[in-house]
């Protein structure tokens, strides 16, 4: 009995990422092709003798951080070592990019989705609305436990 089935309805961000994948899988095989018909690049002139990538390294002297040389190290951020010292507005400033989030690479495509222009997709409001519901009730389930629990509580003192 097909009473209790969804129908399943073509999403049309599902099917333009099936088109997109569809459409790398061509360019990947032509990539490939073209790989295997171009002429191989000859080899690079080996690296002098002298160079940073030939010498050996010392592994017993402590790496410090370079800066370019126009540029002057600040005094009041690095020991006498060299290693960087605790900075609380950077640690803050880190955590509050990180609680925001990345902006969005394509304001144009937020912009439809907030406003529901793509059809077949909820609105974001409608989202945000059902998720400060679900807050709410939660924290309304929360506050009815702890008021029971304080209640028994004081009640058997």
């Amino acid at each position: 009995m097909a009473w209790f089935r969804r129908k399943k309805s073509a999403d049309p961000l599902t099917l333009r990422e099936q088109e997109l994948e569809a459409e790398i899988e061509r360019l990947r095989r032509e990539v490939g092709r073209l790989a295997h018909e171009a002429p191989q690049p000859a080899a690079l002139p080996p690296a002098p003798v002298n160079s940073p990538e030939t010498r050996p390294r010392n592994f017993a002297e402590p790496v410090r951080p370079t800066l370019a040389p126009d540029v002057e190290k600040p005094k009041g951020h690095y020991n006498e070592f060299g290693v960087a010292k605790f900075d609380l507005s950077a640690v803050l400033r880190r955590w509050l990019s990180h609680v925001r989030g990345p902006t969005s690479s394509n304001p144009r495509m937020a912009k439809m989705l907030a406003a529901g222009s793509i059809q077949g997709l909820r609105t974001l409001r409608y989202e945000r609305r059902v998720a400060r519901n679900r807050f709410i009730a939660l924290s309304v389930i929360l506050l009815l436990i702890l008021w029971g629990l304080a209640y028994t509580y004081l009640r058997n003192r």
